[in-house]
């Protein structure tokens, strides 16, 4: 099993930044990474991402499955019919007090080809998942300073 993951914490309460996460429609605003998320909260069923994994526009369609939406506290889908490469991706959200918050993203891969997937886009996932935690963090701290 292989791990990427990124933390960051953001300066707004927790069930701001668990509104603005499940706010798929809205991604766009401030996810450079996965700009477009259509999926309908039923666990199991399919996630459609939309990943710009170069951040340069182009975007691919990523078919997952819901595993699991814990109220205001995390939510994760991944891949898990294909043989040889299994996922699991996760936001998570801690509170730190009333006015902060901790972002943590996890994706974790199992299979016989995940050496290959490591080699060819562990750096971009890095990257994107960074990127994730950055935008997330600048937009919440916007909305809640604009209250």
């Amino acid at each position: 099993m292989q791990i990427i993951e990124s933390r960051i914490e953001i300066n707004a309460p927790k069930k701001l930044v668990w509104d603005v996460l499940i706010d798929f429609e809205q991604y766009h605003q401030w996810n450079p990474f996965t700009p477009k998320i259509v999926c309908d909260f039923i666990v199991g069923n399919p996630v459609k991402l939309y990943v710009d994994m170069k951040q340069n526009g182009k975007t691919s369609i990523q078919k997952e499955d819901l595993l699991w939406i814990k109220n205001e506290e995390s939510i994760a889908w991944g891949i898990t019919s294909y043989f040889p490469v299994r996922t699991e991706r996760a936001q998570i959200l801690e509170s730190l007090g009333p006015e902060k918050t901790a972002y943590s993203t996890y994706d974790k891969f199992w299979g016989i080809l995940v050496p290959v997937v490591m080699w060819g886009y562990r750096k971009d996932i890095q990257k994107g998942f960074d990127a994730v935690g950055v935008g997330l963090k600048s937009h919440c701290e916007k909305l809640f300073k604009g209250q």
